[in-house]
């Protein structure tokens, strides 16, 4: 489940999050390894069933960085194609509503390298036919090891984070929290354009 997380809502609370983007830097290689986790950033629908999220996990004995949509129901997961990155490497996601088509696309890249992949996410359709409201804002770090296999550095830092609602761009509100109660891994708000998760 999710270690630390940041969430990040309207500070009018209404409108349609319209574009969110943010950089960080690929996580120093794990002394120990063979675990899965992963930074990440990413929007969620207002009903908390829809997620769509550039991933940056650490597969095992590498980093990759792929692009990821999850919906709960009826379940269904999409991941983008993959590409291993580097520790040290400087990454870059968006994600970007397209209201002529009803979709988001969602992009990540390694800045280092070159490296990109884009996807077209259709935003799901409720049991009345009304496409959903993505609002929420995360950042976050998920998936339970122990605590040498985390990256050393302990700490993974998004910045130069925007979100705009409904094409204008805000100061969210932040508020943070944890779900699993891993190697103490915590996020904190930096300032508005700035989240360190650290372990």
């Amino acid at each position: 489940g999710w270690l630390g997380y940041a969430t990040g809502v309207s500070p009018t609370g209404t409108g349609r999050i319209t574009y969110m983007e943010a950089k960080w830097t690929v996580g120093q290689n794990p002394t120990v390894g063979g675990a899965f986790f992963s930074p990440w950033f990413g929007i969620e629908s207002s009903d908390s069933l829809n997620l769509i999220q550039p991933v940056n996990p650490w597969v095992s004995d590498s980093w990759q960085i792929y692009n990821e949509y999850f919906q709960w129901s009826p379940e269904y997961n999409y991941d983008s194609d993959a590409q291993t990155v580097n520790a040290g490497d400087q990454l870059f996601g968006s994600v970007t509503y397209v209201p002529e088509n009803n979709t988001y696309t969602i992009y990540h890249s390694d800045l280092t390298t070159g490296w990109s992949v884009s996807a077209a996410i259709a935003i799901q359709q409720d049991n009345n036919g009304n496409y959903k409201n993505y609002t929420i804002a995360y950042i976050v770090f998920e998936k339970e090891a122990d605590c040498d296999q985390y990256p050393p550095d302990g700490k993974g830092v998004f910045s130069a984070i925007v979100i705009q609602y409904d094409g204008v761009t805000v100061q969210p509100s932040w508020t943070t929290g944890f779900v699993d109660d891993v190697c103490d891994n915590r996020a904190a708000i930096v300032k508005p354009q700035t989240v360190q998760i650290t372990w």
